[in-house]
């Protein structure tokens, strides 16, 4: 989901310090509450209430912890958004659920390339929740160490996209002159672009809005059946 703004971050959080390692946990703790449960949680409630009046004990409600198990964790609340941020580089944030929607399509590469993308839009949301997440990423392109995270996970996604073009170029989908790494930068700004404009402009779905502008991008490279027949 994308998230916007430019300017510096509020104060808490040049304030807060975070006792975590990678991935947001204390070495050594028990974890006796998933990780999943927890960032679930985080997303809850930031889309609830933003970044700015989010706290430990909100994000314990709807994870149904107590704030100590939070803190044992993740040591404050800028450690569990770093945390939270962190979570969307594992594997398992997009990799696997861009590849299932890829293989849904297996007979038009293409089609599978654009269902990879829309499943890492999410739902459509309401105005104040999409508000509160472009105030997530407001901080996160303030803040150095959370902007670090941010520039690792959009090259990660890249990266994937990259290698469903380069499955889609060998099966004859789509012409063999691209640029497959330019392409794939490509399709992520129209990702990212597409959800702020319907954002604005609240058209239709969003999942459709991006459907629509992905499939205007990659109509020119698609190589079509006669084609692959010479």
């Amino acid at each position: 989901m994308l998230r916007s703004g430019l300017t510096a971050p509020p104060a808490p959080f040049n304030n807060e310090r975070a006792v975590i390692n990678w991935g947001g946990q204390m070495a050594g703790r028990p974890r006796t509450v998933s990780e999943e449960r927890i960032m679930a949680a985080v997303a809850s409630a930031v889309g609830r209430v933003g970044p700015v009046r989010l706290t430990l004990a909100e994000v314990a409600r709807d994870a149904e912890v107590s704030t100590g198990v939070l803190v044992q964790r993740y040591g404050s609340k800028r450690g569990l958004l770093l945390a939270f941020i962190g979570s969307g580089l594992a594997q398992r944030a997009f990799h696997v659920p861009m590849r299932a929607a890829f293989a849904e399509a297996p007979d038009d590469p293409v089609e599978g390339v654009i269902r990879a993308v829309a499943a890492t839009v999410g739902p459509d949301r309401s105005p104040d929740e999409f508000a509160n997440h472009l105030a997530f990423l407001h901080l996160e392109l303030a803040d150095e160490e959370f902007r670090t995270l941010l520039g690792d996970y959009a090259r990660a996604v890249q990266a994937e996209l990259a290698r469903l073009l380069r499955t889609a170029v060998a099966a004859g989908a789509i012409s063999e002159d691209i640029d497959v790494d330019a392409l794939a930068a490509a399709l992520d700004s129209v990702r990212n672009g597409t959800q702020i404009t319907w954002a604005m402009t609240r058209t239709g779905r969003l999942a459709d809005a991006v459907r629509r502008d992905l499939t205007m991008l990659l109509d020119p490279y698609r190589r079509r059946a006669e084609e692959t027949k010479q």
